[in-house]
């Protein structure tokens, strides 16, 4: 029934040209492998502690508002204040002690709704419903509460959820999420064949798309772990993450 509601949805918003039935993203050298940003997916950022999740989904919030389209992003890592500053930091390519509030321009963020007091699935999914965003960013999805269950059988509801929110919602859902700690050592060993998130396998499962982030010296790895929409690359993709610049380069995987 979901299905056949939204290809109806889809029908006459085609003929009034005012869909789009995808997005381009700030990367695309990853779009290549995720045919761009798709509305009720679900794309999955998963890295280790300070690999640099957050900073990397910043590029895709601030592309996406540069369309003008509406971004949700639900902080349970940091307060709202301090993850709008990354935010400006991010679009404005300076330093946090370079930031003035001169520089800022506030429309720039018009469409941003910023919540880091929402941990409930329950109330995370009301509100998604509600708003209608064309994006949500969840950072990070550990961090989501559930009751009267065990945890693993928490976070594999909450994989679920996701999915069933973004179908519903007609939203692209982008998640942060820790890998887990076999993993972190089977990157450290340089192996990438064993990817599984901490909490739940069904967080891989529930995903369209899987992005797993590692550093090798000061730059950042990309490795495409898992795409419904294409073949992933043979090759890795090094993030050169010298201040503000996002420049792909494609070498032989290292791993």
């Amino acid at each position: 029934m979901i299905a056949q509601s939204k290809m109806k949805r889809y029908s006459e918003q085609m003929k009034n040209n005012d869909w789009m039935l995808w997005y381009s993203s700030h990367y695309p050298e990853i779009d290549k492998y995720t045919s761009w940003l798709i509305p009720w997916k679900v794309y999955t950022i998963a890295g280790y502690s300070n690999t640099g999740k957050s900073r990397f989904v910043y590029w895709y919030v601030n592309h996406i508002l540069n369309m003008w389209k509406k971004v949700i992003f639900i902080s349970l890592e940091v307060d709202k204040g301090l993850l709008f500053q990354h935010l400006c930091c991010n679009r404005y390519n300076v330093y946090n002690r370079g930031l003035k509030d001169e520089n800022i321009d506030i429309t720039d963020f018009a469409n941003l709704l910023i919540f880091d007091d929402i941990y409930n699935i329950d109330e995370i999914e009301e509100l998604i419903l509600s708003e209608k965003p064309d994006m949500c960013v969840i950072d990070f999805i550990q961090n989501i509460q559930v009751t009267m269950m065990s945890w693993y059988e928490a976070m594999a509801m909450v994989a679920r959820k996701l999915q069933e929110i973004a179908i519903r919602s007609n939203t692209i859902m982008m998640d942060l999420s820790q890998i887990s700690n076999d993993t972190a050592r089977e990157l450290s060993k340089g192996n990438t064949s064993f990817i599984t998130l901490k909490g739940a396998w069904e967080f891989i499962a529930s995903s369209d798309v899987v992005i797993l982030l590692s550093m090798m010296d000061w730059d950042m790895m990309v490795t495409i772990a898992k795409t419904k929409f294409a073949s992933k690359p043979e090759e890795s993709l090094l993030y050169k993450t010298d201040f503000g610049r996002s420049k792909f380069h494609y070498i032989k995987s290292w791993f």
